[in-house]
């Protein structure tokens, strides 16, 4: 398939805005450039396998691994490439509504602006300040007619960014897709289709800790609301963490019946008042529109915790009937 730039492009394009500024929030003080080290030289290596093949990192951190060519050897004279290759990662959006993370080889043979760029010297470092952000880098790697290949650095400018010259120029870069394998999943359809994320936090247990909080009144609840539940399950590793996090069991709209029971169950329950240790193996987050969040924790301390739209969070003891209105189906 022929494309316009790649996954790392992307990566790339999305951070394009770093340079040089006098005046902006982002600004941070002095960057100096990054320094290069080993040879003086890129090292050529033979012939070029596969994205895969080349230790140079893990699927998940391909978009951060190129980072590295802002210390490596810029290209002289001395290795004549005829085509690129870009190893990166993007997330790609399934049929059914979920994504998945997807490890791309891509290859381009014309490279004719790119390599101009990447034999452009590093400027010398600002005096004056730089903005915070550092562009994303794309693993590139360079190879000859007879298939051996090298990682060029790509040089920087005066705060230590790939040069906007070499930027725009990967920008433009006409690349096809040569190899693609899906990694991991990263959201469900499942979770997609229900409105809900593929990770939450236990927050009833984040902000209480083994300590339940109360004092302050239940509010009043909406008699009527849209209401979105999601369960989730939190694995024995997450247990008892400073922020649990549970992976996506179930979700999707709460009918209003079913907000009707729950309500009515959290206004009758009572503070929860006494110090608890266990933490919950799962938990349901409801989503009230148009504003508002409640975690009902469905085992361990058993605690709800209400975070309204406008004022302090407050902690209840939950019941065996609002566990099964919470839970189940």
């Amino acid at each position: 398939m022929r494309v316009r730039g790649t996954a790392a492009a992307t990566a790339l394009l999305a951070v394009l805005a770093g340079g040089c500024a006098r005046a902006d929030s982002d600004i941070v003080g002095l960057a100096p450039a990054p320094v290069r080290s080993g040879p003086a030289t890129p090292a050529i290596h033979d012939r070029w396998e596969s994205c895969d093949s080349t230790a140079y990192g893990s699927a998940q951190n391909r978009i951060n691994d190129g980072q590295d060519a802002l210390t490596l050897p810029l290209l002289d004279d001395g290795f004549q490439p005829v085509s690129a290759i870009i190893c990166g990662a993007s997330i790609r959006e399934r049929p059914g509504g979920g994504t998945e993370l997807v490890a791309e080889e891509a290859r381009a043979d014309d490279l004719t602006t790119v390599l101009s760029t990447l034999r452009l010297s590093d400027e010398g470092p600002t005096a004056g300040v730089c903005t915070m952000e550092m562009p994303a880098v794309p693993w590139l790697a360079l190879l000859d007619d007879d298939g051996r290949w090298i990682r060029p650095g790509v040089p920087v400018d005066a705060c230590g960014k790939p040069r906007r010259e070499f930027r725009t120029a990967f920008e433009k870069l006409a690349t096809t897709t040569v190899k693609s394998r899906v990694v991991q999943q990263v959201v469900s359809d499942e979770a997609a289709s229900s409105g809900c994320s593929q990770s939450w936090a236990d927050m009833a247990w984040a902000m209480g800790g083994a300590e339940n909080r109360h004092g302050t009144a239940l509010a009043p609840l909406p008699e009527r609301a849209n209401v979105r539940r999601c369960v989730y399950d939190v694995p024995a590793a997450e247990r008892g963490s400073a922020k649990p996090a549970g992976d996506f069991r179930s979700g999707g709209p709460l009918p209003a019946t079913g907000w009707t029971a729950i309500r009515a169950e959290i206004e009758a329950s009572a503070p929860s008042t006494a110090t608890c240790s266990t933490p919950a193996s799962s938990f349901a987050v409801l989503h009230l529109e148009p504003g508002g969040t409640i975690y009902i924790e469905a085992d361990g301390c058993r605690r709800i915790l209400l975070e309204p739209a406008n004022g302090p969070s407050v902690y209840r003891l939950s019941s065996a009937r609002l566990t099964s209105l919470a839970f189940d189906k």
